[in-house]
């Protein structure tokens, strides 16, 4: 008999359902693994024999033929041990069929038959629950992350003795239901089976699901409370009004901006305070942000529902699979996980020239693929750009405290290419702060107040495109422009002298246009007016600061 147990791995940020298949037959003693398998998968062979051994359950001198189903992609990762050893069991009628037939199993063995916890619980649960399995079987530490979905029967195991015992009887004795049993006078293997196993499992359920499923609402309530005072605010920023309109601006609209500056004004902390005046994330934005950051393996110590926006600036050191995604085994970058969130690039120009450019790609659509061989993975990034540039290596081009020859200069600034500068829609100078308005004791606007501003263009938006994939006005197509970004005489004749004067592009003419809506929503004006153009055209000067090239 050919026994067979469903098990999963990550591609991407999906899970990836796989069906082992196990065959004992007669022949020559071998254990031998087939089904396109890296060298992690091949070596759970040991594992799962030394696993089982160590439970007392010796693997017959039999010919064991290990089989991973369909075969046309590669299998990798050590969340398929588990489920060998499960159809093992199977295989040598030890364990009935009857919970294993429409079961997940997933999870890493260690050679003392400890089940481990693995990355990526979460995307897996979804796609069996979508395969149609209604019960999955994971390590304890992960019971959290795989109960998040709805209509999955959970159920958590320590050790493999634990899941044996489980696939015999339907339940678990863990240290909670031995307690009833002992009081009950019922721990013997002899008597008192059939009028326990209720209380038994009934015990299971309220120390597993209800256990966890109180957990998860707990944490998603301590983190909404973190969200609040966890957030640089913008009171705590002296001046830059021009800087901190164009933040609001930028927010309000998901429109992508760039801080220039001298050192020391606040460009870094200005940029820490955006995702303060955002509002809070709806529930279909959490789970898809959870989902990525549970496939990258960061919830895999401790699964907590991601609940504020995030916030990503990678280091100047990082590498185009870090900030792209990649890897032998293909995972999420850095754009993907400020996936509705802010993608925070400090000292732009610094920056490798490969990846400044690899960012044309994801700000046009939103995504990245990642090519292989045999697989092209797709990974969402739809962030707001959010990056600081001086004007110069020392920072302080056109003041006359700059230091640098103009060959640097023009050298420096050739590192952020046209077509990049060109697909960001806000520009604004930080300029250096006096003493007066540093000392002063002027109350500044507080991130609330903005937020205030900003939920009531994502309103606007939300009603305008009701009917369409569309959410933000720095998100709509050449149609959606021309439709809701009409302008009136005098907006027209504006945009007809500025796009000589700039010497705009179309698709820096359009980006002026979305930008002059979100001015408008947060105005709360159905209109574009010339007033709401003039100021989307002052945040598209990038001239100041900037040297020219002939």
């Amino acid at each position: 008999m050919v026994a067979e147990v469903f098990s999963a791995m990550i591609q991407g940020i999906e899970g990836q359902i796989v069906k082992i298949q196990v065959d004992i037959s007669n022949g020559l003693p071998n254990f031998n693994m087939i089904g396109y398998l890296s060298n992690e998968v091949k070596e759970s062979k040991e594992r799962v024999r030394t696993a089982l051994n160590n439970i007392g359950v010796l693997l017959p001198p039999k010919r064991i033929s290990v089989n991973f189903a369909p075969a046309d992609f590669r299998k990798c990762g050590t969340s398929f041990d588990i489920g060998v050893a499960a159809a093992i069991l199977l295989a040598m009628d030890f364990v009935p069929e009857t919970y294993i037939k429409d079961t997940l199993f997933v999870g890493e063995l260690s050679l003392n038959g400890q089940i481990c916890p693995i990355s990526g619980v979460l995307p897996i649960v979804v796609a069996a629950s979508k395969r149609g399995i209604k019960r999955c079987i994971v390590a304890q530490e992960n019971v959290a992350e795989a109960a998040f979905v709805e209509q999955m029967e959970v159920v958590g195991c320590r050790n493999l003795e634990e899941l044996f015992f489980y696939l015999k009887h339907g339940y678990i004795i863990n240290d909670d239901s031995r307690e009833i049993l002992e009081n009950s006078g019922n721990i013997s293997e002899d008597s008192g089976k059939e009028c326990t196993i209720q209380d038994v499992k009934k015990s299971q359920e309220i120390s597993e699901s209800t256990r966890s499923l109180n957990l998860l609402v707990k944490d998603i309530l301590e983190n909404a409370d973190e969200d609040k005072i966890s957030v640089t605010d913008f009171s705590e920023v002296k001046g830059q009004v021009m800087a901190k309109r164009a933040m609001e601006i930028a927010a309000a609209g998901y429109h992508n901006l760039m801080l220039g500056g001298p050192p020391g004004v606040g460009k870094s902390m200005l940029a820490s305070c955006i995702s303060g005046i955002m509002p809070q994330m709806t529930t279909e934005e959490m789970i898809d942000t959870t989902i990525i950051y549970s496939a990258k393996g960061l919830l895999k110590d401790s699964f907590s529902l991601i609940t504020k926006r995030p916030f990503r600036n990678p280091s100047l050191a990082v590498t185009q699979a870090g900030m792209f995604g990649g890897g032998m085994t293909p995972q999420p970058g850095e754009i993907s996980l400020a996936h509705h969130g802010i993608l925070f690039l400090d000292e732009f120009p610094e920056y490798k020239r490969e990846i400044i450019e690899m960012l044309r790609v994801p700000l046009e659509k939103h995504e990245i693929s990642i090519v292989r061989k045999e697989q092209t993975l797709t990974f969402p990034a739809d962030f707001l750009l959010s990056v600081c540039a001086n004007s110069c290596p020392c920072g302080y081009y056109p003041m006359d405290k700059c230091r640098c020859t103009y060959r640097q200069i023009v050298k420096y600034q050739n590192r952020i290419s046209g077509p990049i500068l060109d697909r960001i829609d806000l520009f604004v100078r930080c300029e250096e702060i006096g003493y007066e308005a540093l000392t002063s004791n002027s109350k500044e606007e507080s991130s609330a107040d903005i937020r205030k501003r900003v939920s009531k263009a994502w309103e606007i938006q939300k009603e305008r495109f009701a009917q369409s994939t569309t959410l933000f006005n720095g998100r709509m197509n050449k149609n959606e422009v021309e439709i809701y970004c009409k302008l009136d005489e005098e907006g027209q004749q504006l945009m007809k002298e500025a796009f000589s004067v700039f010497q705009l592009t179309g698709r820096s003419y359009f980006k002026i246009l979305k930008v002059a809506r979100t001015i408008a929503d947060l105005e709360g004006s159905y209109d574009i007016k010339s007033r709401h153009v003039e100021e989307a055209l002052y945040f598209r000067q990038k001239g100041e600061g900037r040297v020219k090239v002939r």
